[in-house]
Formats: structure tokens, sequence, C-alpha cells
């Protein structure tokens, strides 16, 4: 079963990333270049947060959704 695409996402990296000199989003980002997308724009830094834009190649077939990936770090316990 396929699922759809979605025409715009922004990959998002998090706090494992920025320790880890953002190899983990590197990769996220080079999987959704092999499925298809297209870098949109550079990548933009919201204080430790690296984020990258991507739209469908040309000829895609288009879904018309936005999705967002975020992976939060599973050790993070925040206290309000």
């Amino acid at each position: 079963m396929s699922h759809p695409s979605a025409d715009y996402i922004v990959v998002v990296s998090n706090e494992d990333d920025f320790h880890a000199g953002f190899h983990h989003f590197a990769d996220k980002v080079n999987r959704k270049l092999k499925v298809g997308y297209t870098l949109h724009g550079p990548p933009i830094t919201i204080n430790q947060t690296l984020c990258q834009a991507m739209i469908r190649m040309e000829g895609a077939e288009h879904s018309g959704d936005t999705t967002i990936f975020i992976q939060r770090p599973a050790t993070a316990a925040h206290h309000g």
C-alpha cells in the first residue's frame, strides 16, 4: 500500500542532531531527496534547530498536503 506524498515538507532537526553535528538531519534530508523531493531554498536555523524546506519534483503526483517532520529526543524531559 503506497501513501500519498505531500507537495511541501519541512525536515526538522532535533536536539540530538545538534550535538552530533547534524548527521541524522542530513540522513533525513537525503532520504527525502531519494524519493523525489528537492531542496526549497537554503536550510534555516532557529536557535539550535535546523530546518530544510523541500518540495516535490516536477512530474510527481501531487497530493496538496503539507507535512512537517519533527522528531523529539526520547530522553528530553521538560518541566514548566
